[in-house]
């Protein structure tokens, strides 16, 4: 493939930016290399599918708990939130077991950023830079026994530690070579063209990559630079193309957008103009490429950026119904038949925080809540049986239960520096007890989402248990 030759299921308005971006010097220097090219193509290690985060938390305490839980029933035992604590009993799960499965790693593998100044809604806490790729990749190898997790590779930026990260002997492609979904999380203005094919060569599932707006002065006060916006888009076209090179479906591009004052009136049209740079899909195939996560903006410091409750309020309602109407203008284009179309909120369950989970409260009640910056407090369960199937790390190696933890700093459960990823969570099952806290209203919507899907199955186990 070549400028002249850009791919007809790229869309009519896209296809001469690809044309120009790929006739520039850096995708020239990549396309003039024949035999880099090649062993790109000879050596392009598979993405593997993530490990289910729903299914697999139940049915590791199903399966480890269950027979005990069978003799209670047996026993006699009918009371069912005694059976359902004794199903879901961690410590009791991991008293002989010193290596249960970890479906989620996530490493914060530096805090700093390329982007100086950082993006008017970063409140990110700064740690050092201790634990090297070295010590990472040995972290990736524990988890990664005895089924490979979701490998979560995020900063700052983490694409600042170059070749360390996408390289041939880099933290994604050692993640990759174990069978782990590797994702990273990257602003994208480091992609280079020659970057780009590393990425997709290394087995990268997944790249999550932040944009707020398609209107380019919004974007660039939220970025904190115009040029940033033209960076961002060039990244991601430049990982587009490379997957046209290498035949490739992944790293999938999913985009990050955190939802403020400035731009919530604005995500209809973001979903136009980034379902614009993506290849047609036809039906409902290819939904995991261009996925949106609409992230509600967080931290005390950002109370100036947060919508009010009437504003929030329209997002749900108004702005929410345009955006479902550019989805289903999008299923047309995608030839999907009258009868299988789908509201957004059930095709791509990250675009809406309220939605996405049972949240006992109204409409009107989250809003309000949401206007003060607490955005998961009614979705939390009475327990967090999530935690221990999780592992979150720092650059200064500190392990936290979870990416919410990570990113509010409560003390950590260890330091996997120097300790197992698994002797940390075991150090630690007694704070299990106190979850969710005061760090857990600012749980992470997906936590929240896993975590109330294993409640309903640990219910339904022990009813089906009774019933029987």
């Amino acid at each position: 493939m070549d400028a002249s030759d850009v791919p007809e299921r790229f869309r009519s308005a896209e296809r001469p930016r690809l044309r120009r971006l790929m006739a520039s010097r850096g995708w020239r220097s990549v396309l003039d290399d024949a035999d880099f090219v090649e062993w790109c193509r000879q050596t392009r290690l598979p993405a593997s599918a993530p490990p289910s985060q729903l299914r697999g938390v139940p049915q590791y305490l199903i399966r480890t708990n269950g027979p005990q839980v069978e003799k209670m029933v047996d026993a006699g035992v009918t009371d069912r939130e005694r059976l359902v604590e004794a199903l879901g009993d961690w410590r009791q799960a991991l008293a002989h077991d010193h290596e249960h499965p970890l479906l989620f790693l996530g490493l914060t593998v530096t805090t700093r950023c390329s982007f100086r100044p950082r993006c008017l809604y970063c409140n990110q806490i700064r740690a050092d830079d201790r634990i090297g790729i070295a010590r990472f990749k040995e972290l990736v190898t524990e988890a990664a026994r005895p089924e490979p997790p979701y490998v979560y590779i995020t900063g700052g930026e983490p694409l600042l530690l170059g070749e360390d990260i996408w390289g041939p002997k880099g933290l994604a492609a050692h993640a990759a070579s174990l069978g782990c979904a590797v994702n990273i999380n990257t602003n994208a203005a480091l992609i280079s063209p020659r970057v780009a094919m590393h990425l997709v060569r290394s087995g990268v599932t997944r790249l999550h990559v932040s944009l707020d707006s398609a209107d380019a002065e919004t974007q660039a006060a939220l970025f904190g630079r115009k040029v940033r916006v033209a960076q961002v888009r060039r990244g991601i076209r430049n990982v587009l193309i490379a997957r046209e090179l290498l035949d490739s479906e992944h790293p999938r591009v999913h985009i990050n957008c955190v939802v403020t004052n400035r731009n919530y009136a604005q995500v209809p049209e973001l979903l136009e103009a980034v379902w614009a740079l993506a290849p047609e899909q036809q039906g409902q195939t290819g939904l995991d490429d261009f996925a949106f996560h609409l992230i509600p903006v967080g931290g005390a410091s950002n109370a100036p950026l947060r919508p009010s409750a009437a504003e929030w309020k329209r997002f749900y309602t108004e702005v929410w119904d345009r955006a479902d109407r550019v989805w289903q203008a999008e299923q047309l284009r995608r030839g999907v038949a009258d009868a299988d179309r789908r509201p957004l909120a059930e095709v791509v369950p990250f675009a809406n925080s309220f939605l996405r989970v049972d949240h006992h409260m109204s409409l009107d009640e989250y809003c309000h809540l949401a206007a003060e910056g607490v955005y998961w407090q009614g979705a939390l369960c009475e327990k967090c049986w999530v935690a221990p199937s999780q592992a979150c790390v720092l650059p200064d190696g500190s392990q936290h239960w979870c990416g919410g933890h990570a990113i509010r700093r409560p003390p950590a459960l260890g330091n996997a520096a120097t300790t197992g990823l698994r002797d940390n969570i075991r150090a630690s099952l007694d704070g299990l007890a106190d979850l969710p806290g005061p760090y857990c209203t600012g749980c992470a919507g997906a936590t929240c989402v896993i975590n109330q899907s294993t409640r309903s199955a640990l219910y339904a186990h022990v009813d089906g248990l009774l019933a029987a």
